[in-house]
This record gives structure tokens, sequence and C-alpha cells, in this order.
């Protein structure tokens, strides 16, 4: 039983493929026909398998004959550059200007190589290569195997598949620059002395934490047990905190500029992308701090290996992105205060862009903004007890970055995060006056506030 037209869903219909072909010789003014109905299983008969096969002949010959375009108004052409192995777009127009590219004096958006691989991919822009020849100036339309072609080598490759990756998640994502940080102009500068200076604060500070003399190395024996007395639990935790081996993590601001070196490109693993959180408000020329920042490593590439200790201590030791033990992210005001673009203060570029006489005419022209409206029932900031806070810092670390792993075209994302044990007292200690350990013992809080 099948049901009347005027009853059937949209996508309950099916094309005619038959009807369509006859408009593609007519005025393309002509309305399209109405669509017939489905027949939801085979029935076995040769009439459904002829109007199968009439249906599926009409539809391939309709898409071989048909002509096929854009509108041209709205196209927008960009054009690679084969000596900046970049593209330019010389009109540009699409929401992606808000987070791509970068525009010149003339008002041409230049993008990177994968951002213009991206873009062609999703049908947003049009690739060409443009011609310099007397004879024909015509663009050349370029296909994604041409553009594909284009690849210098895997690990370009390899970056364009994360990026589209993070990109169609959602996030916002730009190459790791320099300019952008969160150390002051000095520090990122490399200087022998510096360089120096930083060697020799991590060689006293490694020192300092170690906590491994030559007293613990004589009374770390089997005559100890005869020479000093335990007398509870938390006296021979408190005694091995002192011989085992812990590393200095930075907790504050002054220990991540003393701890601070610049990216060395001469290493097998950096920093490739900055990633931020879905933000309407982003700013491409005043961005703020990234969230996350990712390296990329192929796992089937002979000419990398995974990395080793010191290359995760260097890639450490080059973070720059919003550390969680500073602030929230949502403190804006400690950010914009912190962050330095090009040099200078984010907090002094926002107020130059608002002093400009040309903004303030664009805000008196505006209409003002309606007061906002409160929101009922907002959740509170949750306070979290000392207990807890000390747990989630050996789960989640102080610095941390998202290494990309390509295993034969597919993309895992891992964490890794440099954790601090050795300055986390987790054993439990008796309640003061406590005797026995008849009541419920707390836990010891930490000694380093992160």
């Amino acid at each position: 039983m099948s049901l009347p037209a005027n009853d059937l869903e949209e996508d309950e219909v099916m094309q005619d493929w038959s009807s369509i072909a006859k408009l593609a010789n007519d005025s393309p003014l002509a309305a399209l026909p109405r669509r017939g109905e489905k027949d939801y299983e085979p029935d076995g008969t040769d009439l459904q398998e002829l109007l199968l096969y009439r249906a599926r002949d009409a539809m391939y010959s309709t898409l071989e004959q048909g002509v096929r375009g854009a509108v041209v108004k709205s196209r927008v052409v960009a054009y690679y550059d084969p000596q900046s192995h970049s593209a330019v777009v010389p009109k540009p127009r699409g929401n992606f200007l808000q987070t791509m590219g970068e525009s010149d004096a003339q008002g041409a958006l230049w993008l990177e190589f994968f951002e213009f691989m991206y873009l062609a991919e999703r049908g947003t822009v049009t690739p060409c290569w443009k011609r310099h020849d007397d004879n024909n100036d015509g663009d050349i339309p370029l296909s994604i195997e041409d553009m594909y072609a284009l690849f210098k080598d895997q690990q370009e490759m390899d970056n364009f598949a994360i990026y589209s990756q993070l990109k169609r998640l959602g996030f916002i994502v730009q190459l790791a620059s320099p300019a952008l940080s969160l150390y002051p102009p000095g520090l990122a500068a490399s200087s022998p002395v510096r360089t120096a200076s930083n060697a020799l604060h991590r060689v006293l500070s490694t020192v300092s934490h170690y906590r491994m003399t030559l007293f613990n190395g004589f009374m770390y024996n089997q005559w100890s047990w005869y020479v000093r007395r335990y007398t509870s639990s938390p006296q021979i935790y408190e005694s091995l905190n002192k011989l085992i081996q812990c590393a200095a993590v930075p907790h504050t601001a002054h220990q991540l500029y003393n701890d601070y070196s610049p990216q060395d490109s001469s290493q097998s693993l950096n920093i490739t992308f900055n990633v931020w959180k879905p933000n309407p408000a982003f700013k491409k020329k005043l961005p703020e701090l990234p969230d996350f920042q990712v390296a990329t490593y192929n796992k089937n590439s002979t000419q990398q290996s995974f990395p080793t200790y010191k290359e995760l201590q260097a890639v450490f030791r080059s973070l720059d992105y919003k550390f969680s033990f500073l602030a929230r992210d949502s403190d804006t005001e400690f950010w914009d205060n912190n962050t330095y673009i090009d040099g200078e203060l984010r907090s002094a570029k926002l107020e130059a862009l608002q002093s400009n006489p040309r903004n303030k005419g664009k805000a008196k022209a505006s209409k003002p903004a309606p007061p906002a409206k409160k929101m009922k029932g907002k959740k509170k900031q949750r306070t979290v007890s000392p207990q807890v806070e000390q747990m989630r810092r050996p789960k989640n670390g102080y610095r941390s970055f998202l290494l990309a792993v390509m295993d034969n075209g597919i993309i895992s994302f891992a964490k890794i995060s440099e954790a601090d044990f050795g300055s986390e007292d987790v054993w439990y200690k008796p309640a003061p006056g406590q005797k026995n350990n008849t009541a419920k013992p707390q836990r010891q809080t930490s000694k380093i506030a992160a």
C-alpha cells in the first residue's frame, strides 16, 4: 500500500532523473519535476528491475552531460605561489578570514599551504595556477590530485592531516610562532649568557631536589635499622622521600621564566601548532595565548623515532601557552597583562586599539548594547578541597602538550604531561594527639602549593 503523494515526506521520495535530463537542454528557469515514490524493499519482479535500471541510466547520463559550475559572483579564487610555497587570495571574502591567513597592504590574503589545501578540499576556494606568459594569461585550475603533488615531504602531509582534523573538530589552529609569548622579550632572545644561566639554574635546582647526600648513602644500609628506630609508618615514608630522586618541575611564573628556553629547530620534535578552543571573539591580529600546543610525530617514518627523555625536556622548556597552574582560562585580565605580541603587552595593544579615533567613531555610530540579562540558575564555581586538588596535580601535571601520532593515516592524540610526584606527600598521617589508629586517618596536604 502506497501513501498519497501529498503525505510523503521530502526524504521519502526519489528524484525523477528522466525528467531532469530533459531540463539540461531546456531553459534553466524551468521548474524541477516532482519526485517519484520509493520502493522500500525489492519485490523480485522484472518490472522493478527495469524501472531501477532506467532510473540509474537517466541519472548517470544527466551527470555526464549536464553542465556544472559555480556562481561567478560568489567564487573565491586562490592562486598558488611556487616561490613561497603558499597561496594568495586577491579578493578574499568568507568566514575563514577571521582565523586564517595574513593580509598584506594591498588587501590580499596570504595562506599557508596547509590552509590553502584545507579550504580547497572544503570547496571554499577555487585553487588555480596563474600564468604569466605573453601568449596566454588564463588561469590553470588545480585539482585535488594536483595539490597533493605539491607537498614537499611526508612531514608536511602529516601536518596538514593533523591541521584538518583539528579544524573539523571546531578548534582554531595556527602555526606556532615566537611572536606570541608568555615570556618577556628579554627571555625569548637566546644568548650565550642566557643559555649559561639557564643551565646553571637547572643544575642547582636538580641538586636541591635530588635530596641525596653522602649521609644517606652511609645510613641507608642494613645497619641503619640498628642506628635509627622508626616509631610510626609516616616516618618511614618521610625518610624515603630524602633518598628517592625527583626532578624539579616549575610551579610558579618565576620558575617558568628561569627554566624557559626557545625551540631549537635542529631537534627532531618541536611544537608545530597553537590550538585555541572555539571562540567567536577570536582576533587574528591580537590573539590570546593558546589553550593547547601540538607536536607531530610519524610512527612509520624512518627519519623519526619516539622522543627521548632529553628531547621531551627540551619541549617542556619551550612550551608557551595558558598554564592552568598560573591562573584560570577565564581570567582574561591576568592573561592580557602577561601576554606579549611582537614584544608588546596585549593589554597595551588593546588599549591603543580602543583609543584609536576611527574605532571611537564606529563606537559612537553604533547603537549601545542592551544590558546583559541575569542568568537564572547560574552555577557558582565549586570550591575544591586541598585534598582533591592534591590528587589532581599528579594526574594532570603542570606543563603539558599534545603529541599527535600518525600511524598509517590514523591520527591519535596523546597528552604528555610533566607531573611532580616528589613534592606531593600522599601518605596518611594521624591527627595531632592521636596515638592509636582507631579514628579515620587524615591525608597529608602538599607542602608546595601550585
